[in-house]
């Protein structure tokens, strides 16, 4: 309408002439601004953004490196960085940051929830009479309260499971054993200085200090080559949420267990990832060539995209980077965090082993021969058929352990073997160099 009345303003002899004089003549620049007033503006929908959500690459590097936290300073453990490299670097010997960046992996809380928690945050919770009368254990999940001080009125409280239990009860023991004159500490996660009387909780910037060395030794990258930083630990937050989201939650349970005042503040909090987005759509359903529905999941969708992409399983076990992620790591799959093998493949590995050793021996002794001096130790080639010579070794030493499970490469979580590059971890504060 605010277009027409402007048609008609601008050109009124063409308008008089098709409409006739009234009322078109009277048409001013008011008109045009009272219907202007009108307009609906819509909203631009949010891009595609999943920049605070970690995807399983990135979290499987996490993981796998986070007990170098743990780990007392002086002992070293071998750890496979975000390009692959394998180092062996020094523990950083609190095991409180550890659990607590594992919690708020489990649970998606924020920060401030997880430091402050009170020490006894654990209570049993009532399990339905239908699963005690089918054997369930009781003890399978517990409701952990966490410590809510941001919204007035947000529920305090969430059911976890086993696992998250058992992460908790931990840190407990370790309190107990490290602060055994304090009776009744008051939180989880305690200060390390300066905290006599246990009425101090951990602190955030020990926390955001760890968090920011941790992530310089790791240099953990997702799938598409960012470096992801551990400093920004609310991503997580942000990542545990979408992937409620994709499991189908309703948005009043979403809501619920992230806490929030409004389901807007929730739906804020999910990354719109087009994989998912591609993966929901190809689940809808699907008609066959004769008029039949046929059911098309997204087990389906990964299948056949396993079989476009024959690289994912192995002569020797299986990739398990997901079918629409691509692989930039060529064949060295051994040294890879997302390679899995079991006990089923362990003569292919052997042969593999085998060949792979004649393969060092005969090439050096025809270098030496050529050339009349050993091949040098930083021989690019040689250095990775000691790399493969070195996965494989550790592979088989790990089967025999595990028969029942898939082993993952990259190390297979065993001690150092001849290769890593040594690294020392050089504190950030110059204060702590006398503790």
């Amino acid at each position: 309408m605010a277009e027409l009345f402007d048609f008609v303003a601008t050109n009124r002899a063409e308008s008089r002439s098709v409409l006739g004089p009234s009322p078109w003549d009277e048409v001013t620049e008011a008109h045009i601004a009272g219907w202007s007033a009108r307009r609906v503006r819509f909203a631009r929908p949010p891009t595609l953004n999943d920049d605070h959500y970690v995807d399983d690459r990135a979290l499987a590097q996490i993981t796998a490196a986070l007990p170098l936290l743990g780990l007392p300073r002086g002992e070293q453990m071998a750890i496979t960085r975000g390009d692959g490299t394998e180092i062996t670097a020094s523990g950083f010997g609190d095991p409180q940051a550890m659990r607590m960046i594992l919690l708020q992996i489990l649970t998606g809380r924020r920060l401030s929830e997880i430091r402050t928690a009170a020490f006894d945050c654990l209570t049993p919770a009532p399990t339905p009479a239908q699963l005690v009368d089918a054997g369930a254990d009781e003890s399978e999940v517990v409701r952990f309260r966490y410590a809510q001080s941001k919204i007035d009125g947000a529920p305090d409280s969430i059911l976890v499971d086993r696992e998250v239990a058992a992460v908790i009860e931990e840190q407990q023991r370790w309190v107990r054993e490290h602060y055994p004159q304090f009776e009744q500490p008051r939180f989880l996660f305690l200060a390390r200085k300066a905290n006599l009387t246990g009425v101090k909780p951990y602190s955030s910037g020990t926390y955001a200090r760890w968090l920011r060395a941790f992530s310089d030794i790791v240099a953990i990258a997702d799938s598409r080559g960012r470096g992801v930083r551990l400093s920004h630990t609310h991503r997580f937050r942000h990542t545990r949420l979408t992937r409620l989201a994709e499991l189908g939650l309703p948005i009043t349970v979403l809501q619920r267990y992230a806490g929030h005042a409004t389901p807007t503040m929730s739906m804020h909090y999910i990354a719109r990832r087009q994989e998912h987005d591609e993966q929901a759509f190809l689940a809808t359903a699907k008609l066959r060539a004769d008029g039949t529905s046929v059911q098309f999941g997204r087990d389906d969708h990964d299948v056949l995209h396993l079989f476009d992409r024959a690289d994912r399983m192995l002569p020797h076990g299986w990739c398990l980077l997901p079918p629409l992620q691509s692989c930039d790591k060529g064949n060295a799959c051994l040294t890879c965090s997302v390679f899995v093998t079991d006990d089923t493949h362990r003569d292919a590995l052997q042969r593999q082993l085998d060949d792979t050793e004649k393969l060092i021996e005969q090439t050096t002794t025809a270098f030496a021969r050529r050339h009349g001096r050993a091949m040098p130790e930083d021989n690019v080639w040689l250095a990775q058929r000691r790399a493969e010579r070195d996965a494989l070794r550790r592979l088989l030493a790990t089967l025999p352990d595990r028969p029942d499970r898939a082993v993952q490469g990259a190390g297979c979580g065993a001690a150092a073997a001849p290769g890593p590059v040594p690294l020392t971890l050089h504190r950030r504060d110059p204060r702590e160099a006398t503790s």
